[in-house]
């Protein structure tokens, strides 16, 4: 019993003697905290086309599984999943990915509720949400998040959080197409899109800069 345990522990020295900040990561059962956020993110989706099946949760790091990129410190910053036909849920895990810097999970059919442990995902600069089929309200910590948000063409439903219209950084925020209702918070960030929800105008409901978007 001696010498599995010696191999397991030397495992253990190697990996944080090489790379600090994934070593950083590991649970106090010596697995990755950022594998264990994904493996439940896979869980909670329906997957037919098996585009999810590199994720393992066996692996020491997730930087070679597809849709994902990490950082030379192998730390998760990208999760790219465009129109791979995924249903199910978003998991609340995704907020433990917290050097998430882009989400596209646009044209998917994910549904339930946005998570508000999004909110958690501070480096977040690009998050994409849309055309899934999500209800419910808008976390409220979503409204903190300073990203290009696109969560248009879903089922959102309530107010927009009121938090956004301290977003003076927001570049851009896409709440078109969805059951929106009450007033658009005042002070919210010059470029937004809430056409496509009745219950909120009839008119102002799409303000932006005249330039290019990129996106």
């Amino acid at each position: 019993m001696e010498a599995p345990f010696f191999s397991f522990f030397f495992f253990l020295l190697l990996l944080v003697s090489s790379s600090p900040s994934t070593a950083a990561l590991l649970s106090a059962y010596g697995l990755n905290t950022e594998v264990q956020a994904l493996i439940e993110i896979k869980n909670q989706l329906e997957d037919p086309h098996g585009v999810l099946k590199s994720w393992d949760v066996n692996s020491v790091d997730p930087c070679s599984w597809a849709l994902i990129t990490c950082s030379p410190d192998a730390l998760v910053t990208t999760l790219e999943a465009p129109g791979q036909h995924l249903s199910g849920l978003l998991a609340p895990s995704i907020g433990d990915l917290t050097n998430l810097e882009t989400v596209l999970l646009q044209n998917n059919n994910i549904s339930g509720p946005i998570p508000g442990e999004i909110g958690r995902l501070s480096n977040l600069k690009t998050l994409d949400l849309s055309s899934n089929q999500f209800h419910g309200e808008i976390p409220s910590s979503v409204g903190h998040l300073e990203s290009l948000q696109r969560l248009n063409n879903n089922t959102l439903s309530g107010p927009i959080p009121s938090a956004s219209a301290n977003l003076s950084h927001l570049v851009f925020l896409d709440l078109s197409y969805n059951n929106l209702s009450g007033p658009i918070p005042a002070s919210l960030a010059r470029r937004y899109n809430v056409v496509g929800n009745p219950l909120i105008c009839e008119q102002d409901c799409y303000r932006i800069a005249p330039m290019t978007m990129s996106h």
